[in-house]
C-alpha cells in the first residue's frame, strides 16, 4: 500500500499542476494517499486490514482517522487532518459542489504531510 500512497500523491500534484487544474479529482487522490500511507502503517504495526464483507478487506474510511490515532500510526493533530480529508473527499466524489483549487491545494499539502509522517521521505523510483 505504501506505493499506492505515493502514487497517489503524485496524481493530485498532477491533477493541479495542469493548465486547466482539476480540483475535486486532485482532493480525491490527495486523501487516498494518505489512506493507503494509514492501511500500510496500520499493517506495519501489527494490525490486520478488516475483512468488511466476505474476501473484500480495506479499511472503513470514517473510522480509520481514529483507529490510526489510537494505534499510534498518527498522532491528533495529523488524525485530525485525515478526518478533513475525508469530508474532502466525500464532497469531490459525491456532491454536487465544486471543490476550489484552494481547497484542493490545502488537502495535497495536509495528504503530504501525513503522508511523510507515516512513511518517510518519497523514493526516488
Amino acid at each position: 500500500m505504501d506505493r499506492k500512497a505515493w502514487e497517489n500523491l503524485a496524481a493530485a500534484r498532477v491533477l493541479l499542476d495542469e493548465e486547466d487544474p482539476c480540483p475535486n479529482a486532485a482532493a480525491s487522490r490527495a486523501y487516498y494517499a494518505a489512506y493507503h500511507a494509514c492501511w500500510h502503517a496500520m499493517n506495519e504495526v501489527g494490525i490486520p486490514t478488516p475483512e468488511v464483507r466476505p474476501g473484500v478487506c480495506y479499511f472503513l474510511h470514517d473510522a480509520l482517522p481514529y483507529e490510526a490515532f489510537r494505534a499510534g500510526v498518527l498522532d491528533a493533530q495529523a488524525s485530525e487532518g485525515l478526518y478533513d480529508l475525508v469530508r474532502l473527499r466525500v464532497a469531490a466524489d459525491y456532491l454536487e459542489e465544486e471543490l476550489t483549487v484552494e481547497l484542493a491545494m490545502r488537502a495535497l499539502e495536509t495528504a503530504t504531510a501525513i503522508v511523510r509522517w507515516v512513511l518517510g521521505e518519497e523514493p526516488i523510483w
